[in-house]
């Protein structure tokens, strides 16, 4: 077992209260009007004390997000526990995943600034790697198990990530988003019927 300094763990600590800081910073006030000085004073720490952890607000941006998707993750992750087998396991896993986007105010407007902070393919890079794997191993269990229709798993997983995303981003747009949540969950199921094989 690894033993962690008392200066490690300060470390660790700091940089995730400052992480937590900009998150409610950036959901309050917005990217563009963020500056690392209002960063720094809300968490009470030195402007040195966040660009020692992050070189710039983007980097923290980046850093906000990854940790506030992570989050969401490991919510999908408890929902499905339970579940009676693969395709109720998928189903659980995308209603998480569209509640825990749009649910709380916060992450919705997280994840709303996201595309302009950091440029929509790095969002995009940033979803693949981090949301992609997981419903890619939820096809191929799926696939296994004979309950999915003969598609290419990398193809498919790609075209309902993306209508995933999609779905999360408009009902996080719309002005009624609990309304739209409850929309796009419809319209994934719609998709997502078509691709079940009955055992």
């Amino acid at each position: 077992m690894v033993v962690k300094s008392r200066h490690q763990e300060h470390k660790e600590l700091t940089r995730a209260a400052v992480l937590d800081t900009a998150a409610g910073q950036f959901a309050e006030r917005g990217y563009a009007a963020t500056t690392i000085d209002d960063v720094a004073s809300a968490a009470r720490v030195s402007k040195g004390t966040v660009y020692y952890h992050f070189a710039d607000k983007a980097q923290l941006f980046e850093a906000v997000f990854r940790n506030r998707q992570a989050r969401l993750l490991d919510t999908v992750a408890t929902a499905v526990e339970g579940c009676r087998g693969p395709w109720e396991r998928l189903q659980a896993g995308l209603d998480a995943y569209l509640e825990g986007s749009v649910a709380d105010e916060a992450h919705r407007n997280l994840l709303q600034q996201a595309p302009g902070a950091l440029g929509a393919e790095r969002c995009r890079q940033i979803d693949e790697e981090m949301g992609l794997p997981i419903l890619r191993l939820a096809l191929a269990e799926l696939a296994s198990t004979g309950e999915l229709v003969d598609q290419p798993i990398e193809m498919l997983a790609r075209v309902l990530f993306g209508a995933l995303c999609e779905a999360a981003m408009a009902a996080g747009a719309d002005p009624h988003p609990g309304q739209a949540r409850h929309q796009a969950a419809g319209v994934l199921r719609a998709i997502t019927a078509g691709l079940h094989r009955p055992a």
